[in-house]
């Protein structure tokens, strides 16, 4: 069994994310081997980084920071699911995982990313970057909402199809997969 940790990577009213962010954990806790929480960056509110010494140190000194890396130690894969900004991912997202180092290292990340035409496509490539720093691996299989508000329905609802369904379960089933055989991995490293 491994715990999937869904992170909610924007804090815009009116929000977009969060139907993925539903769709993605409904599709996962379906699967077996893998229990899912969804962290929600908006509700979780970390202020701008401050602390005072790099996350490589591990001398956290606010109680924020404790609980934040707390949560993130406890996961064993993550998803990320991020709005792509100006070519890039979130700053809530960009903030939430730049107060960590330890607590990401050797665990899977998969992503679902949503904008206009490239569907997020450019926002996942810099997450791809920051996730090899982190000394994550980055899963290959992603999913992109391209221009999603030409899928709304006329109440708002994102239309997702058995392909997004198909995509995720993929998605999942590696991090799952993955997810096992780095936690094994990680027990057998000495830190």
């Amino acid at each position: 069994m491994i715990t999937l940790k869904i992170l909610s990577g924007s804090s815009r009213p009116g929000r977009f994310n969060d139907q993925p962010v539903a769709f993605v954990a409904e599709v996962a806790k379906i699967l077996p081997n893998v229990a899912v929480e969804v962290v929600d960056l908006a509700t979780l509110n970390l202020p701008f980084l401050d602390e005072a010494t790099p996350p490589m140190m591990h001398g956290y000194t606010h109680e924020h920071t404790k609980a934040w890396s707390a949560a993130v130690a406890a996961a064993d894969a993550f998803i990320m699911v991020t709005p792509e900004y100006n070519h890039s991912y979130s700053p809530v997202l960009k903030n939430a995982i730049d107060y960590l180092f330890t607590e990401w290292n050797y665990k899977p990340v998969g992503f679902v990313s949503y904008g206009s035409l490239a569907g997020g496509a450019r926002a996942v490539e810099h997450l791809r970057g920051v996730a090899g720093e982190l000394k994550m691996y980055d899963i290959r299989e992603q999913v992109l909402l391209p221009n999603y508000w030409e899928h709304l329905s006329t109440e708002g609802r994102y239309q997702f199809s058995d392909r997004h369904h198909e995509s995720v379960t993929e998605l999942v089933q590696e991090l799952i997969f993955w997810g096992e055989m780095m936690k094994e991995a990680r027990a057998k490293r000495i830190m």
